[in-house]
């Protein structure tokens, strides 16, 4: 009887643990994926930076005034949108982290409830043999005591 619960314990925490290594697993992929898009946002604001800077040196200078106020805004778009990826990115990390944690309760439940069966069971299955056992002496006592 305990070594079947100890079994089946087992075989529940593991899978636990393999839930978790594989929700760790997705939320780190997660994160990397954002950190890369936030890098590439950094470097094409970057290029576009540089870009503009030479067309500064070469115009005239209301012309460079014009560009210095499109790179200002450029800078302030770029910075909009790597604030929203970040939102979005960590948002969706939550998210995912959430759902693992609700999934892993409710498998954790689960087993709960199936390892409470399978000890009433094998409870009352036990029960049951000592009785027969007991029904079975007292029958042979009786008949013993008759011979």
């Amino acid at each position: 009887m305990g070594m079947v619960g100890g079994v089946d314990e087992i075989r529940y925490r593991s899978y636990l643990n393999q839930m978790e290594r594989d929700q760790d697993a997705q939320i780190k992929e997660k994160e990397q994926s954002h950190q890369e898009r936030m890098a590439s946002i950094v470097d094409t604001e970057e290029t576009q930076s540089k870009g503009l800077q030479k067309d500064y040196d070469v115009r005239i200078s209301e012309q460079a005034e014009l560009l210095d106020r499109k790179l200002t805004e450029v800078r302030e778009r770029n910075e909009t949108t790597v604030h929203k990826e970040k939102e979005m990115g960590e948002q969706e990390a939550e998210k995912v982290h959430q759902q693992y944690v609700q999934k892993i309760e409710q498998e954790k439940k689960t087993g709960d409830e199936q390892i409470a069966k399978l000890q009433t069971y094998y409870k009352d299955a036990t029960e049951k043999l000592h009785k027969q056992y007991e029904k079975d002496r007292m029958k042979e006592a009786a008949e013993k005591g008759r011979a």
